[in-house]
């Protein structure tokens, strides 16, 4: 039986990621900034943790792993991602096994531009125009402005002009500009997992409502898929990523890459394509089996729902 701690339960994914593991024999933990995260009620104990950027985050993490004799991290937040990454021989050291993708990968793709340069370079993939705020001359034409390393639609606004650039929260070099691609109901995102040898896809068209995939449509689309597949292979991967994109002109413009578990994550795993559990399995050495598309249409639906995490009788 895994003990397996789950980062960041306060948010939509790491809540994702609870609601699958719950339907396992896993012992399920969580950790997290706040003093009362909404994942709290999902897990057999949690505990508060430090912020990514504090120097004491990954000693008291590892601290608390082997406290709690924890045999698998899933990092959810990119900067936990990113630090943990960083320090990754420390938890091998303590035989905490770390569901987290191989460093270039992370590093790439957790920045928007070096993502955009790296696509670039493979041939059959499109992506939108993209550069540095210091690199724009205005051209009449509308771009998305979005800061260079930050998770779904965190300070994302369109503009034409540099003018609208005069207001910026934040030093312009956190910024990039990209082509603005409009939607017309042709936003997609693709969930992508390989063991190094097979790769699986599965593929959503998408509506966002406040930075979440709130209504999702399962399609087949082989031209997105064997694009999928192509990149997996070249960034040999051994894990799960997720590609965002646009069809424009009949043609696929991936516009973000995610070097960790996405938002649809329970989406998928209702549908057989159970990412979280082969990631768990890949690095146990189990098989990881081929995903069985079964499905002719699917429609996928997020929903709210209000609970207590803490109650006690007067």
């Amino acid at each position: 039986m895994r003990n397996i701690l789950v980062t960041a339960i306060s948010g939509d994914v790491a809540n994702g990621i609870l609601k699958i593991l719950q339907n396992t024999e896993d012992n399920v933990f969580g950790c997290d900034v706040y003093d009362y995260p909404v994942g709290m009620d999902r897990v057999v104990k949690w505990w508060k943790i430090d912020f990514a950027s504090d120097e004491n985050y990954i000693p008291n993490l590892i601290s608390k792993c082997i406290e709690n004799n924890i045999t698998h991290i899933i990092p959810v937040n990119e900067k936990e991602i990113s630090e943990i990454k960083k320090n990754i021989d420390l938890f091998q050291q303590k035989n905490i096994k770390v569901v987290i993708n191989d460093g270039k990968i992370i590093d790439t793709f957790l920045d928007k531009y070096l993502t955009y340069k790296y696509l670039s370079d493979i041939k059959g993939v499109n992506v939108p125009k993209t550069f540095e705020i210091d690199e724009y001359v205005e051209d009449g034409r509308e771009y998305i402005i979005k800061l260079r390393k930050a998770c779904g639609s965190k300070y994302i606004r369109k503009i034409s002009s540099r003018e609208e650039l005069s207001d910026l929260p934040y030093p312009e070099g956190e910024f990039i500009l990209q082509e603005y691609l409009p939607d017309e109901g042709q936003e997609y995102t693709v969930g992508v997992f390989s063991d190094g040898e097979n790769v699986n896809t599965i593929i959503f068209r998408r509506k966002l409502k406040d930075g979440y995939s709130a209504f999702v449509e399962y399609v087949e689309d082989d031209t997105i898929s064997n694009m999928a597949i192509q990149i997996a292979h070249n960034i040999k991967l051994k894990g799960y990523i997720n590609i965002q994109l646009r069809k424009k002109g009949g043609l696929n413009y991936i516009f973000e890459i995610n070097p960790r578990i996405s938002g649809t994550v329970v989406f998928r795993d209702m549908l057989g394509f159970r990412d979280v559990i082969w990631w768990l399995d890949l690095i146990d050495g189990k098989r990881v089996p081929e995903y069985e598309k079964k499905w002719k249409r699917a429609i996928g639906i997020r929903e709210l729902n209000e609970k207590y995490v803490v109650q006690e009788e007067k």
